[in-house]
């Protein structure tokens, strides 16, 4: 079992290599609960391999990922594998098949209406995923991942594809599970600015290193907060006293 802490991440001497070179190499970091973190850097400074290996999805080639203070689970394959109440939006595995069947418990339409105009939702339900264009794309795999209410939410190259109003309209709802859920969030960005006044902490990246740590505009909420919607109600109903007959 895990001990009490408010880590829900924490790398160690980590390093990652591509063709001879490293393109990571950080000694330590700690991510907290309830937290939307930033990490900021230009292409090519190791934003995306910081942020595959904080997910689950890629192993680092030496040094520790943990998660929840234990390492991540191996597939029989050896391969790192997600926590299921981890969600990283840009691996996300969607069929090649019309949006609306992608969303199995929800209406998509009524969902995506949330982000993108009414007649653009229609257009886009009623389209093949693969069909679509990239910042469609986007929006529908940002849709999936907050409706699944997740523990921790990972975005790489965050509000890329989106327009002013639809990446604010995305930022106001990850804002909202943070604060109402206590949902962990880290977002990867080249832009600064995009990340400054949305994320409590800022991670900025040179070449593979931190080169510095800098806190943001939001301020994180309480870590015991977490409550996914879909349980809010199942402890109340388990712990209800039976009438005795």
């Amino acid at each position: 079992m895990s001990k009490s802490t408010t880590l829900i991440l924490e790398l160690k001497k980590i390093q990652r290599s591509y063709k001879g070179n490293i393109v990571l190499d950080i000694r330590h970091l700690k991510f907290h609960k309830g937290t939307i973190y930033g990490i900021v850097g230009p292409a090519g400074c190791g934003k995306s391999s910081l942020i595959k290996i904080l997910s689950g999805s890629s192993a680092p080639d030496s040094g520790e990922a943990l998660y929840d203070n234990a390492p991540f689970a191996k597939s029989f394959f050896g391969k790192s594998t997600k926590p299921d109440d981890l969600v990283f939006i840009n691996d996300l595995k969607v069929k090649n098949s019309k949006v609306s069947n992608l969303f199995k418990k929800s209406n998509a339409k009524q969902l995506l209406t949330n982000y993108i105009a009414n007649s653009s939702a229609e257009k886009v339900v009623n389209t093949n995923f693969q069909n679509l264009s990239k910042g469609e794309k986007n929006a529908v795999l940002m849709t999936l991942g907050i409706d699944t209410d997740p523990r921790v939410m990972l975005i790489d190259d965050y509000g890329i594809y989106f327009d002013h109003i639809t990446e604010q309209k995305f930022r106001k709802k990850l804002i909202t599970i943070n604060k109402e859920h206590g949902t962990t969030i880290i977002l990867a960005s080249a832009n600064e600015k995009t990340l400054k006044n949305f994320c409590s902490v800022l991670i900025f990246l040179d070449n593979g290193h931190i080169s510095k740590i800098r806190s943001g505009g939001q301020k994180p909420v309480n870590s015991g907060k977490r409550k996914p919607k879909r349980y809010q109600n199942s402890n109340r109903r388990r712990n209800k006293p039976r009438d005795k007959k």
